[in-house]
């Protein structure tokens, strides 16, 4: 039983092993009715990353989540980048059966949703895009020395995973989960002890893994590589047609707030939630908002108009009016 938007909610799910673009890859269906909805984790992260919000959004979806490859309990893949990634996603759409399918992620997870969204706009029907990758953008702003030296360091070409031992060697599983969750929550107190004891867990598991830091490092120097390519990123934000819900964190260590406002100004189609007192990881920090946000998306998604965009950046409270 773990805490879930709106109370303890029981998480239910069934794991299946799939063979995905030469990769082992698993599934774990919450199940649920409604129009299909997957979710992606972020980078280093997993679907356990969706425990507060996968069963209460089975009541307005049919819910599945995918461990990356090489991340989770998935297996190693071939390479680790964000072409790949992309690549397996679809093939899980594929394998599902789905069409129309709404896509959910996190970091990592959101700009591959990005990325699946513009490459096959015909299999996407709308995008909920919670802190999505972004490189920095408009005036310079100091990066969080912490999260930079994890995030930089680990992704560096032939010496990432190198850092990534040394880094582990010094730390217990409950500490480095701890670190970790210190960067990417403004409040870490407040994540039901469950959740954080089956993170640990997972951290111990993959410790076992010879692959696990290949596939961070790799996946994370993907990203670098795809962030410094001219144009890009414009690019890939430019080419999502679906409908979209952009949810940040006002106190995200990871991704300077300033770069989702910049995401805001250019699409002005999509709907853009900042969350004053949240960092980089809304579906931990407030489930409640993500699972009643995503409700209003798939809802308004099915209607003849669609959605209507936000015309940049809506404040929390403002949503509690504007969610009915």
């Amino acid at each position: 039983i773990l805490p879930g938007a709106g109370g303890t909610v029981p998480v239910t799910m069934h794991c299946t092993y799939v063979t995905l673009e030469d990769t082992t890859i698993n599934l774990q269906d919450h199940g649920g009715e409604g129009p299909p909805l997957l979710l992606i984790h972020g980078l280093g992260g997993s679907a356990g990353n969706w425990a507060r919000v996968a069963d209460p959004l089975a009541r307005h979806a049919r819910v599945v989540a995918l461990d990356l490859p090489g991340h989770g309990r998935s297996g190693p893949a071939p390479v680790y980048t964000l072409d790949h990634h992309v690549d397996v996603v679809r093939s899980a759409i594929g394998h599902l059966g789905w069409r129309d399918v709404s896509l959910m992620g996190n970091s990592m997870g959101a700009l591959i949703a990005m990325l699946v969204a513009g490459r096959h706009s015909e299999l996407v029907r709308s995008l909920i895009l919670l802190s999505p990758a972004t490189p920095p953008v408009g005036p310079t702003v100091p990066a969080d020395p912490v999260a930079s030296a994890r995030l930089v360091g680990q992704s560096l070409p032939a010496i990432g995973p190198a850092i990534a031992r040394r880094y582990l060697a010094s730390r217990t599983p409950t500490e480095q989960i701890d670190e970790t969750l210190r960067i990417v929550m403004a409040a870490p107190e407040q994540l039901p002890s469950e959740i954080r004891d089956d993170a640990v867990e997972l951290a111990r598991l993959r410790r076992t893994m010879p692959w696990a830091l290949d596939a961070f490092a790799g996946s994370a120097a993907s990203i670098r590589r795809f962030f410094t390519r001219a144009g890009a990123y414009r690019m890939a934000v430019d080419a999502v047609d679906a409908p979209t819900t952009m949810i940040f964190g006002g106190r995200d260590r990871v991704v300077i707030p300033e770069s989702f406002r910049w995401l805001a100004r250019r699409r002005l189609d999509w709907r853009c939630i900042e969350l004053a007192d949240v960092g980089h990881v809304p579906m931990l920090e407030r489930p409640d908002i993500v699972v009643r946000e995503t409700a209003r998306l798939l809802r308004q998604a099915g209607e003849p108009d669609g959605p209507d965009g936000s015309a940049g950046v809506i404040d929390a409270d403002r949503t509690k009016a504007s969610a009915t």
